[in-house]
Protein backbone atom coordinates (compact mmCIF):
# COMPACT_ATOMS: atom_id res chain seq x y z
CA UNK A 1 0.00 0.00 0.00
CA UNK A 2 1.34 3.43 -0.94
CA UNK A 3 2.27 5.72 1.89
CA UNK A 4 0.25 8.96 2.05
CA UNK A 5 1.95 12.14 0.92
CA UNK A 6 3.54 14.20 3.69
CA UNK A 7 2.54 17.86 3.58
CA UNK A 8 4.67 20.65 4.95
CA UNK A 9 3.35 23.09 7.54
CA UNK A 10 3.05 25.70 4.78
CA UNK A 11 0.86 23.38 2.67
CA UNK A 12 -1.26 22.26 5.63
CA UNK A 13 -2.04 25.89 6.44
CA UNK A 14 -3.49 26.35 2.90
CA UNK A 15 -1.60 29.63 2.58
CA UNK A 16 -0.56 29.14 -1.08
CA UNK A 17 -4.10 28.27 -2.12
CA UNK A 18 -5.61 31.21 -0.24
CA UNK A 19 -3.10 33.58 -1.83
CA UNK A 20 -3.80 32.06 -5.26
CA UNK A 21 -7.56 32.54 -4.77
CA UNK A 22 -7.11 36.15 -3.69
CA UNK A 23 -4.97 36.85 -6.77
CA UNK A 24 -7.75 35.51 -9.01
CA UNK A 25 -10.33 37.68 -7.22
CA UNK A 26 -8.18 40.82 -7.55
CA UNK A 27 -7.45 40.08 -11.21
CA UNK A 28 -11.17 39.80 -12.01
CA UNK A 29 -11.95 42.87 -9.93
CA UNK A 30 -9.44 45.08 -11.73
CA UNK A 31 -10.29 43.72 -15.18
CA UNK A 32 -13.95 44.52 -14.53
CA UNK A 33 -13.11 48.02 -13.30
CA UNK A 34 -10.79 48.72 -16.23
CA UNK A 35 -13.26 47.13 -18.68
CA UNK A 36 -15.96 49.44 -17.37
CA UNK A 37 -13.85 52.55 -17.93
CA UNK A 38 -11.88 51.56 -21.04
CA UNK A 39 -13.55 49.58 -23.85
CA UNK A 40 -12.49 45.95 -23.90
CA UNK A 41 -11.41 46.20 -27.55
CA UNK A 42 -8.59 48.59 -26.56
CA UNK A 43 -7.19 46.28 -23.91
CA UNK A 44 -4.65 43.56 -24.63
CA UNK A 45 -6.41 41.17 -22.27
CA UNK A 46 -9.49 40.33 -24.35
CA UNK A 47 -11.66 39.20 -21.46
CA UNK A 48 -15.28 40.26 -21.44
CA UNK A 49 -16.89 41.82 -18.42
CA UNK A 50 -19.44 39.24 -17.31
CA UNK A 51 -21.89 41.50 -15.51
CA UNK A 52 -25.56 40.90 -16.25
CA UNK A 53 -28.14 43.56 -15.47
CA UNK A 54 -30.45 41.10 -13.75
CA UNK A 55 -34.01 42.34 -13.83
CA UNK A 56 -33.73 43.47 -17.45
CA UNK A 57 -31.38 40.74 -18.74
CA UNK A 58 -31.73 37.06 -17.89
CA UNK A 59 -29.25 34.25 -18.36
CA UNK A 60 -30.64 31.43 -20.47
CA UNK A 61 -31.83 28.51 -18.37
CA UNK A 62 -30.38 25.12 -19.23
CA UNK A 63 -32.72 22.55 -20.74
CA UNK A 64 -31.69 20.18 -17.96
CA UNK A 65 -32.80 22.55 -15.16
CA UNK A 66 -35.72 20.92 -13.42
CA UNK A 67 -37.27 23.81 -11.56
CA UNK A 68 -39.80 23.31 -8.83
CA UNK A 69 -42.47 20.63 -8.59
CA UNK A 70 -45.96 20.62 -10.05
CA UNK A 71 -48.87 18.20 -9.90
CA UNK A 72 -50.49 17.14 -13.18
CA UNK A 73 -54.14 16.81 -14.09
CA UNK A 74 -55.63 14.16 -16.37
CA UNK A 75 -57.83 14.72 -19.46
CA UNK A 76 -60.94 15.18 -17.31
CA UNK A 77 -59.32 17.87 -15.17
CA UNK A 78 -58.88 15.59 -12.14
CA UNK A 79 -55.64 15.34 -10.26
CA UNK A 80 -53.54 12.41 -11.44
CA UNK A 81 -52.19 11.59 -7.99
CA UNK A 82 -53.71 8.44 -6.47
CA UNK A 83 -51.90 8.80 -3.11
CA UNK A 84 -49.80 5.68 -3.63
CA UNK A 85 -47.00 7.20 -1.48
CA UNK A 86 -44.28 6.14 -3.95
CA UNK A 87 -42.88 9.66 -4.21
CA UNK A 88 -42.79 10.14 -0.44
CA UNK A 89 -41.10 6.76 -0.02
CA UNK A 90 -38.45 7.45 -2.67
CA UNK A 91 -37.64 10.96 -1.42
CA UNK A 92 -34.21 10.91 0.26
CA UNK A 93 -34.81 14.13 2.20
CA UNK A 94 -38.31 13.10 3.34
CA UNK A 95 -39.80 16.44 2.35
CA UNK A 96 -43.04 15.07 0.85
CA UNK A 97 -46.04 14.59 3.14
CA UNK A 98 -49.20 12.92 1.81
CA UNK A 99 -52.46 12.16 3.61
CA UNK A 100 -54.58 9.73 1.58
CA UNK A 101 -58.36 9.73 1.54
CA UNK A 102 -60.99 7.35 0.23
CA UNK A 103 -63.22 8.64 -2.55
CA UNK A 104 -67.00 8.36 -2.01
CA UNK A 105 -67.95 9.25 -5.59
CA UNK A 106 -67.88 6.04 -7.75
CA UNK A 107 -67.02 7.98 -10.94
CA UNK A 108 -63.73 9.14 -9.40
CA UNK A 109 -60.61 7.18 -8.46
CA UNK A 110 -60.56 5.09 -5.28
CA UNK A 111 -57.89 7.08 -3.45
CA UNK A 112 -56.81 10.68 -3.66
CA UNK A 113 -54.50 12.92 -1.62
CA UNK A 114 -56.40 14.92 0.96
CA UNK A 115 -53.15 16.70 1.75
CA UNK A 116 -50.08 16.83 -0.48
CA UNK A 117 -47.25 19.01 0.82
CA UNK A 118 -43.68 19.45 -0.33
CA UNK A 119 -41.21 21.32 1.85
CA UNK A 120 -39.03 22.97 -0.80
CA UNK A 121 -36.70 24.22 1.91
CA UNK A 122 -35.69 20.60 2.64
CA UNK A 123 -35.91 19.30 -0.94
CA UNK A 124 -32.63 18.43 -2.67
CA UNK A 125 -34.21 18.58 -6.17
CA UNK A 126 -32.92 15.13 -7.09
CA UNK A 127 -35.97 14.11 -9.13
CA UNK A 128 -36.41 10.77 -7.36
CA UNK A 129 -40.07 11.59 -6.67
CA UNK A 130 -40.68 12.09 -10.39
CA UNK A 131 -38.97 8.81 -11.23
CA UNK A 132 -40.92 6.90 -8.57
CA UNK A 133 -44.39 8.15 -9.55
CA UNK A 134 -46.18 5.37 -11.48
CA UNK A 135 -48.88 7.63 -12.93
CA UNK A 136 -46.81 10.72 -13.88
CA UNK A 137 -48.66 12.85 -11.36
CA UNK A 138 -45.63 14.86 -10.25
CA UNK A 139 -43.20 16.66 -12.57
CA UNK A 140 -40.29 19.04 -12.13
CA UNK A 141 -40.40 20.79 -15.48
CA UNK A 142 -41.59 24.27 -14.49
CA UNK A 143 -38.15 25.85 -15.20
CA UNK A 144 -39.08 28.20 -12.35
CA UNK A 145 -35.96 29.33 -10.55
CA UNK A 146 -37.24 32.49 -8.92
CA UNK A 147 -39.09 31.34 -5.85
CA UNK A 148 -37.76 33.35 -2.96
CA UNK A 149 -39.69 33.84 0.23
CA UNK A 150 -39.30 35.83 3.42
CA UNK A 151 -39.59 32.89 5.82
CA UNK A 152 -39.01 29.15 5.68
CA UNK A 153 -42.65 28.22 6.38
CA UNK A 154 -43.64 29.77 3.04
CA UNK A 155 -41.54 27.13 1.26
CA UNK A 156 -44.07 24.45 2.18
CA UNK A 157 -46.20 24.12 -0.95
CA UNK A 158 -49.59 22.43 -0.60
CA UNK A 159 -51.73 20.74 -3.23
CA UNK A 160 -53.31 23.98 -4.37
CA UNK A 161 -49.92 25.64 -4.91
CA UNK A 162 -48.57 22.62 -6.78
CA UNK A 163 -51.59 22.38 -9.09
CA UNK A 164 -51.40 26.02 -10.20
Amino acid sequence: MAEPKKYSVWERAYVPEVVHGLLIIFRHFWLNIIGFIIPISLLKARQEVTTIQYPEERKPISERWRGRHRLNKDELGREKCVACMCCATACPSECIHIVAGEQTDPTRREKYPVEFEIDLFRCVYCGMCVEACPCDAIKMDTQDMEFSQTSSDKFIFNKKDLMS
